[in-house]
This record gives C-alpha cells, structure tokens and sequence, in this order.
C-alpha cells in the first residue's frame, strides 16, 4: 500500500461517528480502527470496498488518491493583496538578483531608443523595484509612478523613494479599477501576469494608460523554462529537471482559475492582437551564477531557498496538507508526493553541503510593443 493515505478518520468526522460506530458496522474492532488511522496497520483489502461504501466514496478516494467530493479545487491566492502586503521582506530580497545593470541601459539606449525624458507608469508595482532599476538609465528628467493595490507594499516604496533624488509618484489603486487622468509613454509590468486570472484584460488596461506611440513593456518568466534552469553543483542535474505532474497542476490553474503558466510566451501575442505594433520580445541575459566566492554569499542563497520553499521544517501533516492541496489540482499521489520529496532532498542537500553553489536561469522574457498613434480599442 504505497503512496496512499487512508482518509478513514477525515471521513469518519465528516460522518460524525465514533469509531466504535464504524468498527461495529464494519465488523472491527474499535482499536483496528485505530490503528488504521493513525498509520500503523493497513486493513485488508477486503475491507476496503466495505469502507468506501459506508462513506460513500471510491477506493481511490479512501486511499488518499484521489480528493473527497468536498475538496474541490481552491484557486491561488497570489493575484489577491493580502498576499501580497505580506511579501515585502521578501521582494526586497529577492528582486536585486533579477537583472544586470548594462542589459538594463542596452535595452533603454539599443533596443527601446529612449533619449528624451519620458513618464513611465509600471504596473503593480510593488515597492518600486522597476523604478529604483530604470531611473538611473533615464534620461535626465524622467519621471516615476507605480500602482500597485497592496498598501504595504506601497508605503513601503514611498519610504525607499524618500532617500533619493528621483521624481517618483505611488498610487495605491487596483490596476484593473484605476482610470487614469495622465497617460504615459512608458508602462511597464514585471513579474504581474503568470499571477493573474485575466493578463489579456491586464495588458488591455496598460495599453489605455500609455500615449499613442508610447511603449507598452511585459516582464515574466516562462514556468517550463524556470523549471529546467536550475542545476545545484553535486546533485543530478536531470533529477532536477524533472517537474512530472506540475504540467497538470498548470493546465488545472489556465482551465478553472485563468492563471497562465505560459503567459510569458504568450505575451507578445495577445499585445499584437490587441493592437499594439512594432511587438518584439527579448529575453534577460541575467543568469544566477553563485558561490562561496559570490558577494553576500550566505544571504544569497538564503533567499534562494525560502524564495523555492526549500525547508526541511516541514512536517508530516503540513506535508499532507500540500499533497491534499496538489491532488485538487490535478496531480496523483505519486507525483504530489514526488514533488515534496525532491523539495526535502534539495532542502537537505542545502543544509549538509553549507558551501553548495547552484546556477539559476529564470527564463525571463521581456515582450514590448507600440501604442498606435491611432489606436482602435480591441475587446
């Protein structure tokens, strides 16, 4: 009975019997009950069938193999500000790992031309990392402002921006409701569409904030690339790679949440559908590359693995809760049990190899396209 978790006692309390009721109507002790769910005996297959149609379940349910009727699937919660107003920490130590400074200038001076001071409108922006990263390569009198509707996050970038000399503006406004009274020439997003129910709307609603012939500017990496950039020096690098079932777990998200896994690559398509020209995309050059000789060695590759979840504090029901979790989307046992245990190993490998380095490529995508100076609104 590998790779199964008897849900005996979640559907027993669902029931609301004791399990002296269900072992007298099963024809068991009170204590095999016991034992069943607490996971030191199994019982026998011939009981099995007995137990499904006494909670009224299938086998594969029973099991643990399946989800309970009841457990449908529950969308992420990633595209929600309460979310978001708790990763502050975490954003700012994270973001700093995301570009190199001279592809930054390249693409403001090679790519995107831009040599006159411009306004640039960026898109949930969080605490204004985008702004700290752009305005430096501006042109002398560019002008900042980000939305974002997570109010920490906000008052957050209000105090960065406190400290220097850029001309920057915060509104704490969901993008989606916002109606801008200014457009701009520059609206960007970074790392907003994979998180959303709805990126074509989102883009649609940055197109209206720029001005005809102003750029309009999507930054997010691409799931299947991110899944197979990673290799950590002394483990097996296919191992890493392999990412069975998150397909699944992708698909589930696109068909009942709208959460696109592949939007990155998608991106520069639905612009040119909606009416933007001159679409192109480029990807970002930066690529982790860290060790014991990296600056900031030690915190580095802390974010790393609290940015991957890669902890060995987790518990066995804590465990189950993520399997649970991965089952109602879309996922079987065995791969949601594969997924937290390849988790576990690279957490342990982490913490019995302090001097570990890895190489990490995001597969960072940047796609950008015209306002036309004429534009005809595309629903």
């Amino acid at each position: 009975m590998n790779k199964v978790s008897l849900r005996i006692a979640d559907l027993r309390k669902k029931a609301k019997v004791t399990q002296q009721e269900l072992a007298d109507d099963i024809g068991v002790s009170s204590q095999a009950i016991s034992k069943w769910e607490t996971g030191v005996n199994m019982p026998d297959i011939t009981i099995l069938p007995l137990l499904a149609d006494y909670f009224k379940v299938s086998t594969d349910q029973l099991l643990g193999l399946k989800p309970l009727d009841g457990e449908r699937f529950i969308p992420e919660k990633t595209a929600t500000k309460e979310f978001w107003n708790q990763k502050s920490e975490y954003l700012l130590r994270t973001r700093k790992s995301y570009w190199n400074d001279d592809y930054v200038r390249f693409l403001i001076s090679q790519v995107w031309k831009i040599d006159k001071p411009i306004s640039v409108l960026d898109c949930g922006c969080g605490y204004g990392f985008l702004g700290l990263l752009l305005l430096p390569h501006l042109p002398e009198g560019s002008a900042y402002t980000g939305i974002d509707f997570a109010e920490d996050l906000i008052a957050k970038g209000k105090t960065l921006f406190d400290s220097q000399k850029f001309n920057a503006d915060f509104l704490c406004e969901n993008v989606f409701q916002y109606s801008a009274e200014n457009q701009y020439d520059f609206v960007v997003c970074q790392a907003v569409l994979r998180h959303l129910d709805n990126p074509a709307a989102f883009i649609q609603k940055m197109i209206r904030f720029a001005k005809p012939g102003g750029y309009v500017v999507c930054i997010d990496t691409n799931r299947e690339f991110e899944s197979c950039g990673l290799y950590i020096d002394g483990m097996d690098y296919q191992a890493l790679c392999r990412h069975e079932g998150l397909e699944k777990k992708w698909r589930t998200e696109l068909a009942l949440q709208g959460r696109d896994y592949a939007v990155a690559i998608r991106t520069a398509h639905m612009m040119r559908k909606l009416g933007l020209v001159d679409v192109d995309v480029r990807m970002n050059d930066k690529v982790e590359f860290v060790t014991t000789q990296s600056a900031d060695y030690e915190e580095t590759k802390s974010d790393f693995i609290a940015y991957n979840d890669w902890t060995l504090a987790i518990g066995e029901e804590e465990k189950e809760k993520l399997i649970l979790h991965l089952l109602t989307h879309g996922l079987s046992r065995k791969e949601a049990e594969d997924y937290c245990n390849r988790n576990i190993e690279i957490a342990d490998f982490f913490a019995n190899n302090p001097t570990a380095g890895y190489t990490f490529v995001r597969g960072k995508m940047i796609s950008y396209g015209k306002k036309a100076n004429i534009y005809k609104n595309v629903e």
